[in-house]
């Protein structure tokens, strides 16, 4: 969740990423190279282009040519949709939208067109925390467990020594297992996710000696603010949703955000998500569940409302509308680095160094300016958000594809764009992003290229549901679905006997299924989990 990322060390074609890992390379200071080993094949058709947002006075630039650019890079990436702003801190300086919402209704996105944007809820989360921090009812450096005196983390040490701005940066020594961010987010009560620190691995013993993505460390940063209200367990995904919207949302003019998994009980201008598909190619996928992980990647928005959100970084701290949102010394402190990241030479070559703050990455460039950045991606979509506080501009990118090489690396393109034409920043990096892409794109297109529709004898006896939530049985198309809640992924055989997962976001991971001692059928996402069968279909 989403959701992160400026250059980051590609993989081989071969390597699969969960959506965790993917914001967790994507992290590594250019957002962009976990593009060339996340997911993706191509988009079907081209995408239409749309009327954009009316420009309000903004920096003079040839706003025709960079559209152009952007447009061409839809085709090269195969975007389905995408909503494009380039921000100061009056609001939007120039803003356009490109393909469509819906490739059945055709429907064309719009600046009002609801996108889930994923892990850029994090920096959302840590500007509710500074508002706290405004008040004294929180601060930076008190340690959690004073806040909530049942923090418990993997050891005494940690317990007592983990901050405030320790749970919201990833540096905290605190490992996370990938089955947890990969798939089952949507799983644990808020509670539930609160207690389950302290059985989370670790992976450094020293706090800010490693960067380490951990999307429940930082949820539980998240619900501080209603736990320092002293919330009761049942109401805390509840309390946080409603400060959100009154500390955040509504004071920072984005006025139709909201805390949501799906856009669609609230709004009719939604964005239908989708992802790769080894049988067609690109296929609309389900909303992905969020659910207690609300604080790290709930959020559904619109380009207007995240340009508001970053016009209100530019601002510091106050809103379009002339709203004190936060004191402009605790804003920027989530700003801050306190973690280094890696960079990407070829993605990002100008970058000098990087570092992760609170809901931000930091990258310092060779000349001396500042870029302040986050992205995120959850199934169906993939965003990026960037500033450059000292040069009074930002940017916002919001894609219905991904999190995959093409929607990741279309994003890092577009970047790339802006700092090349106004500040001469990375410029000959985009042909790198393409050639990154189009390495990732074949590698998966060759993959597909092995793999058949499964036997059905073969499975016959895996049939049926397996511990945590996932079921494996036949569509009504006669393909055969791992299931897990609302997600469905394609599976497809290979010729060593394994399986691979052939659609959404986990494309191409491999599957194995096999039997114990016992004889009891399993199923093992390599990498990722390995759980037994329950019981057959109904």
């Amino acid at each position: 969740m989403d959701d992160l990322h400026v250059g980051r060390t590609a993989e081989p074609a071969g390597g699969r990423l969960s959506r965790r890992r993917v914001l967790r390379a994507g992290a590594a200071g250019g957002l962009v190279a976990a593009a060339a080993s996340a997911t993706g094949l191509h988009a079907q058709g081209a995408a239409a282009q749309s009327d954009g947002a009316t420009p309000v006075a903004g920096p003079t630039a040839d706003w025709a040519a960079f559209d152009a650019a952007v447009q061409e890079a839809t085709a090269t990436f195969e975007m389905v949709g995408a909503a494009v702003a380039v921000v100061t801190a009056d609001g939007i300086a120039h803003g356009r939208t490109f393909g469509v919402r819906d490739l059945a209704s055709g429907a064309p996105v719009t600046p009002e067109t609801h996108f889930m944007v994923a892990s850029t809820t994090k920096s959302m989360s840590s500007l509710l925390v500074a508002t706290y921090v405004d008040d004294g009812a929180l601060a930076w450096d008190q340690p959690a467990r004073e806040v909530w005196p049942d923090f418990r983390a993997p050891t005494e040490e940690l317990t007592a020594s983990l901050r405030v701005r320790d749970l919201l940066g990833m540096g905290s020594g605190i490992g996370e297992p990938a089955a947890l961010s990969g798939f089952h987010e949507g799983d644990p009560t808020a509670l539930e996710l609160l207690q389950s620190v302290v059985n989370l691995p670790i992976v450094d013993d020293r706090v800010d000696g490693a960067f380490f993505y951990n999307n429940t460390v930082y949820a539980v940063g998240g619900y501080l603010p209603a736990l320092v209200e002293g919330t009761a367990a049942d109401d805390l995904e509840a309390v946080y949703e409603r400060q959100m919207a009154e500390r955040v949302f509504r004071p920072a003019a984005m006025s139709t955000a909201r805390i949501a998994d799906d856009p669609r009980p609230f709004v009719e201008n939604y964005a239908t998500g989708y992802a790769s598909d080894f049988v067609l190619g690109t296929a609309a996928e389900a909303y992905g569940p969020v659910g207690s992980y609300a604080p790290v990647g709930g959020t559904t928005a619109t380009l207007t409302d995240m340009a508001n959100y970053v016009a209100l970084q530019l601002r510091g701290g106050t809103s379009v509308a002339g709203t004190r949102v936060v004191s402009a010394a605790n804003l920027a402190a989530c700003w801050q680095p306190h973690v280094a990241v890696p960079t990407s030479p070829a993605l990002d070559p100008d970058a000098k160094s990087a570092g992760y703050g609170m809901g931000w990455i930091s990258v310092e460039y060779t000349d001396g300016r500042r870029l302040v950045w986050h992205n995120g991606g959850i199934d169906g979509f993939a965003t990026h958000i960037a500033f450059l506080p000292e040069e009074n501009l930002g940017l916002v990118i919001l894609t219905n594809v991904g999190p995959e090489p093409r929607s990741i690396s279309f994003t890092t393109y577009v970047q790339n764009l802006l700092l090349s034409s106004r500040f001469g920043l990375n410029r000959g990096a985009n042909p790198a992003v393409v050639d990154a892409y189009r390495a990732a794109a074949d590698g998966l297109d060759q993959l597909a290229a092995q793999a058949d529709p499964v036997d059905p004898a073969a499975v016959a006896p895996y049939l049926g549901h397996y511990e945590k939530g996932w079921s494996l049985g036949f569509a009504a198309d006669g393909s055969l679905r791992l299931r897990l809640g609302p997600r469905s992924f394609r599976m497809m055989a290979m010729p060593d006997g394994s399986y691979v997962m052939a659609s959404g976001y986990a494309l191409g991971q491999p599957v194995d299924l096999t039997r114990d001692e016992n004889g009891m059928p399993r199923l093992a996402i390599r990498d990722f989990e390995t759980v037994n069968w329950t019981v057959g279909p109904a």
